[in-house]
């Protein structure tokens, strides 16, 4: 195989939004930047800290050429404290240009283009997030004299605890590619769907298994039934109302790089199932084996009930399920929103995706499986999930 690699294809597409965030209290800028925040930020806990992901959508309204130096965050007090600060390569490499095609400069936003900044924040406990989160953005044009800045660009944090669920496969050795992390593909991807652009993979796992060996298949890799996951049993993470499902979407061979149907924004998901969990959240299962769904539109579904197995259809490079929840009934044309698992153990973490299918992933020796509870599982990350 000349690649392994599990995730719903990146679409890169451009919008134009026109949203003021300015507050009475911001000095008037000539900055012709326009700042947007899709998704106001939930705090998760992950590696037992707490995570604060959202993104901050930059279009240039002139004709001219401006180049971002330095993005700050403060929390939103009397007396502001500097919580975050990128500049030079750091901020470079939490920037995406969306339409924009190969750039050698992310900070640099020619007119009428966009730039997107996605940012991570880490608190050691939840007590420390603010209520709200201010920004600093400060800018050069690339034929005037100068920096000039905009000042206090406000993000409201949501104080909700954010959904607990069941884990959506059993056993041990599952590897969170992917995974929750500022930099994964899933966390990069925005899709324009229905005329909104959204990012429903913010917080998305793939999740591939590694046997007992540490592989992720043997023999022939073009044979569906070698891989350690295919076929495993997908769970319903809580209880709720099945409101979309695709069956019948033919699998692909894992050694080949045609795909057995053209892959578009709606064919990706291939064989899929959506749950609405009520309270706005919407479980999301993708890559099903064909003809195994074992619910349909309308069912009511009890946590962890088994749902269909998985397998390696629709925009899938090998057997993985992927999982994610979002604020729609839409597999991708919702935001995406963290979540919680209710108990697994960590057993390790993959250092490269190679030796899934060389030689075999291992866990450090010495090393116990490190019990976590009401986290989401990060990037890379090999866990064990209760048998019950």
């Amino acid at each position: 195989m000349k690649k392994l690699l599990f995730c719903i294809g990146v679409v890169w597409l451009a919008v134009i939004s026109v949203t003021s965030l300015r507050t009475p209290a911001q000095r008037l800028s000539a900055v012709p930047i326009d700042v947007e925040v899709r998704i106001a930020p939930l705090p998760v806990k992950a590696n037992g800290v707490m995570h604060l992901l959202y993104e901050l959508h930059l279009t240039n309204f002139s004709a001219r050429t401006i180049e971002l130096l330095r993005v700050e965050v403060f929390d939103d007090s009397s007396n502001p404290k500097l919580l975050a600060s990128y500049k030079d390569a750091d901020l470079s490499s939490r920037l995406a240009r969306p339409g924009a095609g190969q750039v050698s400069e992310k900070r640099v936003i020619a007119g009428g283009m966009r730039a997107v900044v996605f940012i991570e924040l880490e608190f050691d406990r939840s007590t420390l997030i603010p209520s709200a989160l201010q920004h600093r953005l400060f800018f050069k044009s690339t034929d005037g004299p100068g920096e000039d800045s905009i000042e206090t660009v406000r993000v409201a944090v949501k104080r909700i605890p954010p959904p607990v669920v069941a884990s959506p496969l059993r056993g041990d050795g599952w590897v969170a590619l992917s995974g929750m992390s500022n930099t994964s593909g899933h966390r990069r991807t925005i899709v324009v769907v229905n005329g909104k652009a959204r990012i429903a993979q913010r917080f998305a796992t793939d999740w591939v298994r590694a046997g007992a060996d540490g592989l992720a298949f043997r023999g022939d890799p073009a044979k569906l039934s070698n891989w350690s996951a295919y076929g495993a049993e997908v769970h319903s993470v809580g209880p709720g109302t099945v409101v979309d499902v695709r069956d019948g979407v033919p699998e692909n061979d894992p050694s080949s790089e045609k795909k057995a149907v053209p892959i578009t924004v709606d064919s990706a998901p291939g064989n899929y199932i959506i749950i609405d969990m009520g309270n706005g959240y919407f479980s999301f299962y993708a890559h099903l084996q064909p003809n195994t769904v074992r619910v349909k539109k309308g069912d009511r579904v009890r946590r962890g009930q088994v749902i269909g197995l998985l397998g390696n259809s629709g925009n899938s490079d090998s057997p993985h399920l992927h999982f994610h929840i979002t604020d729609g009934n839409s597999p991708l044309g919702a935001e995406g929103v963290p979540y919680v698992l209710e108990a697994f153990e960590v057993l390790g973490t993959l250092s490269s995706k190679a030796l899934l299918i060389k030689g075999g992933w291992r866990p450090e020796p010495g090393r116990s499986a490190d019990k976590r509870r009401l986290e989401i599982p990060t990037e890379n990350a090999v866990v064990r999930f209760p048998e019950r």
